[in-house]
């Protein structure tokens, strides 16, 4: 009983010892196999260190063993103040991270290096503002190293939304099913910014194979066929512009070609050409109803029906009739001409306009001088007649005179003889 007793205060003495040999201080480094512990370091262990778990601040070791198992064989490597990692991808808040370093969630960090330069650096074209993350010398490629514009994605792209301009486009009218890329909202363009068709390629078009109505080219019940590059049809007629062509080709609308052919004959660049509602053609004349057209830009074989014509003479207009300097012609002049050639001067004669036609435009020039010349007439007959009416009047008057003078006479002559 003596010597259980006394054993028992011995161990009891021994742990005193023990813990009384073990401070913490507040400052400096804890050695371990060690009498000299780097003062980089809080603990410095000079030896094998084998746990369970082991929560890592500043940390220097030989070997580190978790769980049984060497760190020297872990792709994890410790080097002064940095942690390695050789083994494939890092993940944060992910089990399958698809990058060197993914972090699904916030990341927040003091700063940013990017090969070497950090963020906030003033020469790095990277800059941060808040939330932003800018970039100021060149493109941005994702998925790619030879990004063509500013902002390069080579793969699959996910936005809640996109701004152009400061102007939110709201959900995307593109949409991917599978290998089917579709389009919900109008009209699409290749080589053109105003495309007229759901599908609008301004250039050259290369397809292994085309389907109208679901239905190849190259199917042997299609009316379509490819032969190099030419494209055929077999099955009626082609309307472009309209559902209901009554030509081999019914084009409804405007129609732009580099050359035609007839029967295998190129007819080289069209000489008609539009310019907003006119139609202009530039290589000699036009017949209507007729090929021979006589000389004439515009041959009618037939009637023509029109609400307005307007001719533009360049001759003078006949105006000149009422300069002072123009000699009107006598009335008994215009008549001897008449008598003589039985149609009126400077106007063309019955037999002239059977042979030759009239000019529209002179015409109305030769009717506009004699209707003008006629007024100049009527305008000197009319002075005549104020003339002679004003010299019929005075003599009236005097004539009146005479007759109350002769009036008066014969009463008083009457009144004598009583």
């Amino acid at each position: 009983m003596y010597k259980l007793t006394l054993l028992f205060f011995v161990f009891c003495l021994s742990c005193f010892n023990i813990f009384g040999q073990n401070s913490f201080p507040a400052s400096g480094s804890v050695g371990i196999g060690t009498l000299n512990p780097n003062p980089n370091f809080a603990l410095d262990v000079n030896g094998a260190l084998t746990a369970s778990e082991i929560l890592v601040g500043q940390l220097n070791v030989n070997e580190l063993l978790v769980n049984g198992l060497q760190i020297e064989s872990s792709p994890w490597n410790l080097n002064g103040n940095n942690v390695f990692y050789t083994g494939g991808n890092v993940g944060i808040g992910t089990n399958s991270p698809n990058f060197e370093l993914d972090v699904a969630g916030t990341l927040n960090a003091t700063n940013i290096l990017i090969n070497g330069t950090p963020l906030e650096n003033s020469s790095s074209p990277w800059t941060l503002s808040g939330n932003n993350i800018s970039y100021s010398a060149g493109n941005i490629g994702v998925g790619t190293s030879s990004p063509g514009y500013l902002l390069d994605v080579n793969g699959a792209f996910n936005a809640s939304n996109i701004f152009i301009n400061g102007t939110e486009i709201g959900p995307s009218p593109w949409s991917i099913s599978g290998n089917d890329l579709s389009y919900s909202n109008g009209n699409v363009g290749i080589g053109t910014n105003s495309p007229n068709f759901e599908l609008d390629v301004a250039g050259t078009l290369n397809a292994t194979n085309i389907l109208i109505n679901g239905t190849p080219l190259e199917n042997s019940s299609s009316p379509w066929t490819l032969s190099g590059n030419n494209i055929s049809y077999s099955a009626g007629n082609i309307g472009v512009g309209t559902s209901s062509p009554e030509y081999l080709l019914d084009v409804n609308g405007s129609f732009n070609a580099s050359n035609i052919f007839i029967d295998g004959t190129e007819i080289g660049p069209s000489p008609w050409s539009i310019s907003g509602n006119d139609l202009f053609y530039s290589n000699g004349n036009i017949g209507i109803g007729t090929v021979n057209t006589q000389g004439y830009m515009l041959a009618v074989g037939g009637s023509m029906v029109a609400e307005s014509i307007k001719v533009e003479l360049q001759g003078n207009w006949p105006d000149f009739v009422f300069k002072k300097e123009f000699s009107l012609v006598s009335l008994k002049e215009v008549e001897a001409y008449i008598q003589k050639n039985h149609h009126l001067p400077n106007v063309p004669s019955a037999k002239e306009v059977k042979t030759k036609g009239i000019n529209l435009g002179e015409m109305d020039a030769t009717l506009l001088r004699k209707i003008e010349e006629l007024t100049l007439y009527s305008i000197k007959q009319q002075k005549e007649i104020d003339s002679l009416k004003q010299m019929l009047g005075k003599k009236l008057k005097a004539e009146n005179s005479i007759i109350e003078s002769l009036e008066k006479r014969l009463v008083k002559l009457e009144k004598s003889s009583y």
